[in-house]
């Protein structure tokens, strides 16, 4: 069964003085394949600028651009429509030697070892024992670890979420992910939108980050912990990479002495509801 969202993304930065340029690459366009379909995408920044874009080893369509004009606020605004819960066959990506590897922020230590211990399958297990080990472990990254966004950044590596017991989705997902790997699985990072329903049909906040895992025979399955749940029809696939460094939604540079500040909003609601308006 297939489902349908439209998403209005907004990133704004604020500069407490103007500066000269910025240098932006911008992971946003929903992609296609996996059982999901992007039908339409608009990208739109202000000041208004030249857009490049180009496609990245991970399949990921990236636009950029460099302003180089002074300014004290810039704004990225994105609207999608996206059909997902489409059939997918298994395929094995050439890359995944890449899933395996560790870097910060993912790295191997103790604790990372010592979680994988806790839900190895037996030696030999086939593929139901490895769906289950890692659903076992969706379950206690979200039991035991705290969502708290006051305690993070994006550049906390694991072993600083492993000491505070605490993080949000992409900390759990670089766990996850980590973990999945000193198993011996192939895991990668996956930045995108998750659809919550409520009374106003709306899920309001920012991005959201989850795992996928390569399990033999049953291809690339997603496992959010921050819910817990396996990622299915409501969840939204943006951007894949090794972790968040490779599918950050904005990533960028500036020129000048100010301070800047960034206020990001997602709106996501199913279609069939009155259309979501990109510029509000």
């Amino acid at each position: 069964m297939t489902s349908g969202f439209e998403i209005a993304h907004e990133t704004r930065f604020e500069y407490t003085a103007p500066i000269s340029e910025t240098v932006m690459e911008m992971r946003l366009r929903p992609l296609d394949g996996a059982g999901q379909r992007c039908l339409e995408f608009h990208l739109e920044v202000e000041p208004r600028v030249r857009l490049g874009s180009y496609r990245d080893g991970y399949g990921n369509q990236v636009h950029y651009f460099n302003l180089l004009r002074d300014h004290r606020r810039l704004r990225v605004s994105s609207h999608s429509v996206v059909e997902t819960g489409g059939g997918a066959r298994p395929r094995r990506d050439d890359l995944v030697v890449d899933f395996l590897r560790y870097r910060s922020p993912v790295v191997d230590v103790p604790g990372v070892r010592k979680l994988a211990a806790r839900h190895r399958p037996p030696a030999g297990a086939g593929p139901v024992a490895v769906e289950a080990a890692l659903d076992a472990l969706t379950l206690a990254i979200s039991r035991d670890f705290v969502y708290d966004p006051a305690v993070t950044n994006v550049y906390s590596a694991v072993d600083e979420v492993l000491e505070l017991r605490a993080g949000v989705c992409q900390d759990f997902a670089h766990l996850f992910i980590a973990t999945a790997r000193a198993l011996g699985v192939p895991a990668r990072y996956v930045s995108g939108y998750i659809y919550v329903a409520g009374e106003s049909g709306i899920t309001e906040g920012a991005s959201h980050a989850w795992a996928e895992a390569w399990v033999r025979g049953r291809g690339w399955l997603g496992y959010d912990a921050t819910h817990p749940i396996r990622a299915g029809a409501n969840h939204v696939r943006v951007a894949i990479g090794r972790d968040y460094r490779d599918a950050a939604p904005t990533r960028g540079v500036y020129v000048g002495a100010a301070t800047g500040t960034m206020d990001v909003s997602v709106r996501t609601r199913p279609l069939g509801l009155t259309p979501v308006d990109p510029s509000r």
